[in-house]
Formats: structure tokens, sequence, C-alpha cells
């Protein structure tokens, strides 16, 4: 999605914010941060390599389909229109729109960092951004100091660079859509606090969101209707199935995708059922034909559960890689002396 190599941090503040919800109130900075060029070089890597990851892209809501101001569009285009002038006024107001919204009981304190980026690449074009980090977290650390006689280690406490907390960039491109908006969230207690509530964005509807909608939809069918009519084994084999057809066609064809999973014009139109219930229930409209996004596939087929727990302590694993295999090798029955059900493996020889 982006390349930040010749990027580099023009303003940076930091405050902290707190959770309303217990009154913790906020701290201003009373200026912009200083920074020396090693340090930029590390807060860059650590702030936007995240992001070179991320396959969802998000738009600010528009205040024509609300009826009511996005307000942190708003500060934002005021940064990008002067950046030097705007940010430190609008960071301050950012930081206190972040507040309000910041009523969950679960929420963290945190320090919250605001920065100016120039010269981000994104798809082959150069273009700044504002970037919202919030670290929550802080992780224990070594410090070795010198005295007059000898050296000593000293425990301290900090923000660990191995994980963002929070984070969003804000990409100063197609404003008038609502710009390009892009967030991590690795401490999602309350997910809707930070993207619908702080930032107020939507999906854009392009490929990766389609891709991932389609997928989660199938997903849906099988665990509701597969599994509850055949078992797990079945929603299994179904959702293999579906996954070996994304990942060797370039593009979706919903008419080919049924033909290749249904064998019987029934099950056909159950799905057909099954899809347009979806679609009203989740206010989707997913399209007949569409480009696969391969990057957001592989990042919905890691959140399938391709493995069989029993009730034994057992667990079989299915590699969604083959999936003739379960096909061919796994059989289920049951046994009317033990009164058990039973899984039965094929197999020429074990392996390492």
């Amino acid at each position: 999605m982006i390349n930040y190599s010749e990027s580099t941090i023009q303003h940076i503040i930091i405050h902290k914010v707190g959770n309303k919800s217990r009154d913790e109130g906020v701290i201003i900075s009373a200026q912009s941060t200083p920074i020396d060029e090693g340090m930029a070089d590390l807060l860059t890597h650590y702030f936007l390599k995240p992001f070179t990851k991320v396959t969802e892209t998000f738009q600010f809501v528009q205040a024509a389909e609300t009826e009511r101001p996005n307000t942190l569009q708003n500060l934002t285009n005021s940064i990008f229109e002067n950046s030097t002038t705007a940010f430190y006024e609008n960071s301050v107001a950012i930081l206190k729109h972040l507040y309000e919204q910041s009523n969950h009981p679960h929420i963290k304190t945190g320090d919250l960092f605001i920065v100016f980026f120039k010269d981000i690449l994104l798809d082959d074009e150069l273009t700044n951004a504002i970037g919202i980090f919030k670290a929550e977290s802080k992780e224990d650390f070594l410090k070795v100091a010198q005295d007059a006689q000898q050296l000593f280690v000293q425990k301290e406490l900090g923000i660990g660079l191995r994980k963002l907390d929070k984070g969003c960039l804000i990409l100063n491109a197609a404003l008038d859509d609502g710009a390009k908006v892009l967030s991590v969230d690795n401490n999602s207690y309350d997910a809707d606090y930070w993207l619908y509530r702080f930032l107020d964005v939507e999906f854009v509807r392009d490929n990766n969101f389609v891709t991932r909608s389609y997928v989660e939809m199938v997903q849906s069918y099988a665990e509701e209707v597969v599994k509850d009519k055949g078992g797990k084994k079945e929603e299994l084999d179904f959702l293999n199935q579906s996954v070996q057809y994304l990942d060797t066609n370039e593009r979706m064809s919903t008419d080919d995708f049924r033909t290749s999973l249904f064998k019987d014009e029934e099950s056909k139109d159950s799905f057909e059922a099954y899809v347009s219930e979806y679609e009203a229930q989740n206010g989707l409209e997913l399209s007949e034909n569409f480009l696969i996004s391969k990057s957001a596939l592989q990042k919905q087929k890691r959140a399938i559960k391709n493995y069989i727990n029993l009730d034994t302590n057992i667990q079989i694993k299915l590699d969604f890689r083959n999936p003739e295999s379960s096909q061919h090798f796994l059989e289920k029955g049951f046994d009317e002396g033990r009164d058990m059900s039973y899984y039965k493996v094929y197999f020429n020889e074990e392996l390492d």
C-alpha cells in the first residue's frame, strides 16, 4: 500500500490522553517536540512499518451523509492546507476530540503522537500524510548507567518499538472523496471508539473490501448452513473448496463460483437466498463479478480456523492448500458398540 523509504517527519508533537469516563483529562504539550535525525528515522520506521501490510482502506464519512461535520477530516484538512501555522493548534483539537470519544471503561491512558510526514509513496505517487498514534502499553527495559566507580543497571519503563498499539495514517489524496485513511489497532478492546467515533470513517469499497466481504459471507454460510446440515468436516470442506477457487482465479464470477461448489440446483438456490439475506442484514451489496484481491484473501485465510476440536481432547487440523485431502482421506462414522462418533484417517506414512 505505501512506501516510506523517502519519507521525513516535518512536525511532531506528543500529548497525553486519558479516559473521560474516569475524568483523567489530557496533558497538552506547549510546543512541537524537537527530534534529531537519528530519532526521526527510528520513529518513522516505528510509526509507518505497520501500514505497509494493511489491506483495507477507509475514507472519512462525509457530512452530507450524516448531517453533521466530520471533525477529524476538517482538522486534518486544515493542517494539509498550511502545516506550518495550523499544526500545533489542530493537534490540540485532535487530542480533545479523541478524549471526548474515550468513554469506554476499558480505554487506557496513552501518549498521543501527532506527526506530519512528507513524501510517502502511495500508488507510485508522492504525497504527504498526517499520522495519529496512541501508545498505551509500557514495557520494562534495562538501562546501563555509570558512577565514579562502576557500571550498574537500572530498570526503566517506556514504549516498546515492536508493536504499534493504535494508529491511523491520513493521506493527502482523494480529499474530495473523504481522503484515504489507513488504520492499525492492536488493542481492539473497543474498535468502535477508534474507527467510527474518533476517525469517523467507512470502508472504501475497492477490491480489497469486496474480497474480504465475500469471504466473510462464505464463512458465515459455511458455519450457519453447511455445518448445521453436515457437521464440522463438511463446513471445513466447503471453506477449503471456496478458498481454492479464490486462490486459483484472478476474477470472481459468482455464477461460476456456484457452479463449481454446488452440484444441484436446490443447493445453488439455497446459497443465492442466503446471500440475499446476508446482504440485507449487513447493509451490503456484494458484487457479482470482481477482481480478487490476493492480499485481502491471504489475510482472511489466516483468520479461518481449519481444525476440528473433539471432546476427547483430540484436534484434527486440515490443510487448506490441499482441499482433496479431507475428502479422500478423512471419513466420519458412528460406532454403535461404543455409542460414539469417529473419524477415520488414511495415510501412507507418518511425517516428521
